[in-house]
């Protein structure tokens, strides 16, 4: 009956709320799985491809100035109807008047006129604001890696996060294994009436334990925090779950390189480097484009009318043009030529300010790139002896914690020494894990250094 009961209950919260009754989606990921899946959703990546799309529009804006341009121009509207004036000469005399040619009425008219302008030389401006945009665009390219290489950084250092927590999970566990196992034993040799142990021993015991309770209660934490920071980047819906694939954490390998091969690599690749050495070419470019504007522009042109006022006849004469009834085009050359009282000169001069600071800019990253990359590689060499420190450590603790545990068992061993192993057990295998977590980071640290991931 309360098996029916119970669901019965479930059967009507499942109609009122389907989601009950829908079960999770759970991936498997890989390292490289989740970077790539941060890399497709991360709106950081998106916002730098329209930089880069503007860059490219304004690449295209530039390079349509080579063309010719042109302009049209069309009006329409009310005209009082005209014949065509005629001169007549006033009696006798010398005098000649034009007869006035309206006739009272009132029409329409209609006016087409184009302007057709090619640029022939200009002295460099179009071709140094190409180039300018060329580069401009390239460095806007080298952003969207650049925020590649911050997200893949981003998305290790929670990776690791969560499959070192879960191994301090695992060592925390392990670790109370041994203090579960020792009060047991203490309780056994309490019954058997031993000498060498006493009821305040398994006072000693939660004392002891505390701190493997502790320390597993932390690495879940952390866990728990990693595992929901990934979930949000990689853009998981909360109807799905994931896990990642189990990965051998040991730092043996994978052996570093010679640190010449890293400052090289850095030099060569790095996205922020190269985006600069971009911009300093984009603003060089720049310079020479607000040079050119000094100086004149030399044009063809093709300029042409077409007008026509259907109540109005048609007056030829060629020096005096008729406004609504014509049509004419021609060629003409020409130049233009601005000039100001300094205007100019400033503008040169804030391009030019603005390019040395980029090339000092560029100076100060050569000079501290290869200090950035000494500092990680030898972090590195550091990190990897701690760990192997800590490794032999914990391996010579577990051996002491089991040789103990098997004298304490059968009654000769104390049982100070004993929990004094589990103790540095515990503390040597997290000491491993914290410098394993430092290792890893710092390795990615030096691949986002050096441009990859």
């Amino acid at each position: 009956m309360k098996a029916k009961l119970i669901l019965s209950i479930f059967i009507c919260l499942s109609f009122i709320n389907p989601g009950i009754c829908k079960e999770k989606k759970k991936y498997l990921f890989t390292l490289k799985d989740l970077i790539e899946r941060a890399i497709r959703f991360n709106p950081e990546i998106n916002e730098s491809k329209m930089e880069v799309y503007i860059a490219k529009s304004y690449l295209s804006k530039v390079k349509a100035f080579y063309y010719p341009q042109i302009k049209i121009e069309a009006v329409a509207g009310p005209v009082s109807d005209a014949d065509e004036p005629i001169v007549r000469r006033v009696g006798r005399t010398n005098i000649w008047k034009i007869h006035d040619p309206y006739n009272g009425g009132y029409g329409i008219f209609g006016r087409l006129d184009f302007n057709i302008v090619q640029p022939l030389f200009t002295f460099g401006k179009l071709y140094n604001s190409k180039q300018a945009a060329f580069y401009g665009l390239r460095a806007k390219r080298y952003e969207v890696l650049k925020k590649k290489v911050e997200i893949a950084f981003r998305i290790k250092q929670l990776y690791y996060a969560l499959a070192i927590s879960k191994e301090g999970v695992g060592v925390a566990e392990d670790t109370d294994s041994f203090f579960l196992d020792t009060k047991k034993i203490i309780r056994k040799l309490l019954k058997m009436k031993s000498e060498n142990v006493t009821e305040s021993d398994l006072y000693k015991v939660d004392a002891y334990r505390a701190i493997a309770l502790k320390s597993k209660a932390e690495a879940e934490r952390g866990m728990k925090v990693a595992y929901f920071a990934l979930k949000s980047l990689i853009g998981l819906s909360p109807e799905e779950e994931f896990d990642i694939v189990k990965v051998d954490l040991s730092i043996n390998k994978e052996e570093l390189k010679d640190l010449s091969y890293y400052i090289n690599q850095a030099l060569a690749n790095r996205p922020d480097y190269r985006q600069l050495k971009e911009a300093i070419e984009a603003k060089r470019f720049e310079v020479k484009a607000a040079i050119s504007e000094k100086y004149p522009t030399f044009f063809a042109a093709i300029k042409g009318s077409v007008a026509g006022a259907p109540g109005r006849e048609k007056f030829d004469n060629k020096y005096i043009p008729d406004e609504f009834n014509h049509a004419y085009a021609g060629i003409v050359f020409g130049m233009e030529w601005e000039f100001d009282f300094g205007i100019k000169n400033a503008k040169i001069d804030e391009k030019r300010a603005e390019f040395r600071r980029l090339e000092f800019m560029k100076k100060n990253a050569e000079l501290n790139i290869p200090i950035q990359i000494a500092d990680l590689y030898h972090q590195l060499i550091e990190l990897k002896k701690e760990a192997e420190f800590y490794r032999k450590a914990a391996i010579s603790a577990r051996k002491w914690v089991v040789s103990a545990l098997q004298e304490f068992d059968m009654g000769i061993g104390t049982a100070e020494n004993l929990l004094f192993g589990i103790e540095k057990y515990g503390q040597n295998q997290g000491k491993y894990l914290e410098a394993l977590y430092k290792y890893h980071i710092t390795m990615a640290q030096l691949k986002a250094a050096i441009g990859t991931w």
